[in-house]
């Protein structure tokens, strides 16, 4: 009876460890495609402001209106800000912020530039 009750304790643990490791698994595996599509929606936002003729073009633009038309608020109340450290420098640096929620937890991801015409 002891060999049976010490088995069944050995069974339960191994078990449990396995699935705290799957699940764990699964939370790092959200991160990181989370982490990938705010870090692609920010290159593709610094990418449009690339493409602009001027400074001024870029410092005018409704960004945050502008991600929302391009569909790219797709992340769990996903938003995406710009800020300008100095609107009438040349070079204009530039930080995206996107933001969302997953799980009651907020992310942040932050991405710098300069930029000149």
């Amino acid at each position: 009876m002891a060999e049976l009750i010490v088995t069944i304790f050995v069974l339960g643990v191994t078990l449990s460890s396995i699935l705290m490791f799957f699940t764990n698994a699964r939370v790092a595996e959200q991160y990181a495609r989370d982490s990938t599509v705010a870090t692609s929606h920010g290159e593709y936002l610094m990418e449009e402001m690339r493409a602009r003729t001027t400074l001024a073009n870029i410092i005018a633009t409704d960004w945050p209106a502008w991600t929302v038309t391009k569909g790219l608020n797709t992340l769990p109340t996903e938003t995406i800000n710009t800020v300008y450290t100095n609107s009438s420098a040349d070079p204009l640096e530039i930080t995206v912020n996107v933001g969302w929620v997953r799980n009651a937890r907020t992310y942040l991801y932050s991405l710098l530039t300069r930029m000149t015409k």
